[in-house]
């Protein structure tokens, strides 16, 4: 009988770009469990998330977040969503340097 074992894991930390960037490509089937956004600056910030399945693209059919998060702000997203091998998030800012974003998941690993 095949199984599955499950992983935590820590997909993305860090500052999206002011363009349109790739933060991760999946390496495995993976439940996407949620995004931190932390807002470092006293003023207000702009941020849009995509989560882009093995050939599709950025757009609005693939935006998953769009926010303004205030200054010195922190927001969580939770999410329950299934994704597959091969997916990309992919993030943008408007403000350099203000968000940072802690994105995690729990990895599908197929077993025998």
């Amino acid at each position: 009988m095949a199984y599955e074992l499950y992983s935590a894991v820590d997909l993305y930390a860090g500052q999206p770009g002011v363009a349109l960037t790739d933060l991760v490509t999946l390496k495995q089937k993976t439940i996407l469990k949620s995004v931190v956004i932390h807002n470092t600056t006293g003023l207000s910030a702009k941020l849009k998330l995509y989560i882009i399945r093995p050939g599709k693209s950025a757009n609005a059919e693939t935006q998953r977040i769009g926010t303004s998060i205030a200054g010195e702000d922190t927001i969580k997203f939770s999410f329950e969503t299934v994704l597959p091998k091969g997916t990309k998030l992919a993030a943008v800012q408007v403000t350099a340097g203000a968000l940072s974003l802690d994105i995690s998941g729990v990895e599908v690993i197929p077993g025998v």
